[in-house]
């Protein structure tokens, strides 16, 4: 009888086992199926950017090459490499990769073009600029890593027939989270139209407004928030600093203030001379020292300009990628800096050299063919 007992309560203690680690582990395992979709796929579209970046750097005439690439090989590594190998107790998750653009049961990654204005995914579209990707779990997952035994007190249970392929989609849509704007004189060259990319003898940028004899300026700039305005609650100094999300300015007014002094320009520099902020968009020679950074940033009408620090609208009329070759900004590190290490620019700065140098320049102007190839320089999810 007693032997009877036992035996019964041994079946019903191995079916709510049975149920509880198969439950538990379907919870935790979407909620890391998803999680891992989402790092696959930001680690995928920053190769895609990282490869049309390299291009921009070192041969622009190889730009179309690079965004009409159906395979993107870089880019699918990158995704299956950040899937590999992640799992927790309770799952383990794979990602199959044939280098085709749909998804099936042999290929769980393509690679297309977002098309920013309708939030929609042409897998296999070009120019490419983003990535999808599927994660699923692996047979022994599916077992609960229980073989055998997992998958029969999954199918006592009834919860064998689970599944969860969670999808996700990165892109570098067109976009800027640049604290500063341009004025439009700096990108009025056509010849340096995208994918053209132009190398420039270092131009001297200044705040629009703050002319001075002898101050040797080629060009302006204007401090901007974007599309929103600094408050009490959250100052430039804290946007410039904490660096603010991207956001799709074209042809969109935007905050911009020439300012009285140069304390943005300081925590602009303590971003650029940090090592750890933006660090894939930046180049570096073999002794470390930073020879650019690429930004894109907005470019406007700055007439009547006057040197103040209230905000004011103006409409973007362009985009402009450009390098920044150094910053010169006199007085403490911005950002709360002082006293860190950071980069240093291999051309020192002078006591008249206040202002932003760049080195490289390509424009696109709103509106026109050209700006659905114009990339951004930070992959984002698009699609969740």
């Amino acid at each position: 009888m007693d032997t009877t007992y036992v035996s019964i309560m041994l079946v019903v203690f191995l079916v709510v086992t049975g149920l509880a680690i198969d439950i538990g582990y379907m919870y935790v395992s979407e909620e890391d199926l998803q999680t891992t979709a989402e790092t696959a796929a930001l680690s995928g579209a920053e190769a895609i950017k990282q490869r049309i970046l390299f291009q921009v750097q070192h041969d622009p005439k190889k730009i179309q090459q690079a965004t009409t690439d159906l395979v993107q090989p870089a880019a699918r590594s990158a995704a299956v490499e950040a899937v590999s190998g992640k799992h927790t107790a309770a799952a383990l998750m794979e990602l199959a990769n044939n280098n085709g653009n749909a998804l099936t049961e042999n290929n769980d990654v393509t690679v297309g073009f977002w098309d920013v204005t309708n939030r929609t995914y042409q897998p296999g579209g070009t120019p490419v600029n983003a990535i999808q990707v599927r994660t699923k779990r692996t047979a022994e997952s599916s077992s609960v890593g229980l073989g055998t035994l997992g998958s029969f007190l999954a199918r006592i249970t009834g919860t064998e027939s689970f599944g969860s392929t969670p999808v996700a989609i990165a892109a570098i849509p067109l976009g800027s989270r640049s604290n500063i704007a341009v004025c439009s004189e700096v990108a009025a060259d056509q010849s340096c139209t995208y994918p053209e990319v132009c190398s420039l003898a270092e131009k001297k940028l200044i705040p629009a407004g703050t002319d001075a004899v002898g101050s040797q300026a080629r060009g302006h700039y204007l401090y901007t928030s974007l599309l929103h305005p600094p408050t009490i609650t959250n100052t430039m100094s804290e946007m410039v600093c904490q660096e603010m999300p991207q956001q799709q300015v074209c042809s969109t007014g935007i905050y911009t203030a020439a300012g009285t002094t140069n304390a943005i320009l300081r925590d602009i520099k303590a971003m650029m001379y940090d090592p750890k902020v933006d660090s894939g968009n930046k180049e570096f020679d073999k002794s470390g020292r930073l020879l650019g950074w690429w930004v894109v940033v907005p470019v406007t009408d700055c007439g009547a300009v006057k040197p103040l620090d209230s905000f004011e609208l103006r409409t973007v009329t362009k985009y402009a990628m450009v390098r920044i070759s150094r910053i010169c900004a006199s007085g403490k590190p911005g950002c709360g800096h002082e006293g860190t290490v950071t980069s240093q620019s291999p051309i020192a700065c002078g006591a008249a050299d206040e202002g932003i140098y760049i080195d490289r320049i390509a424009s696109v102007a709103c509106g026109s063919k050209s700006l659905k190839e114009f990339p951004s320089l930070h992959p984002v999810l698009v699609e969740q």
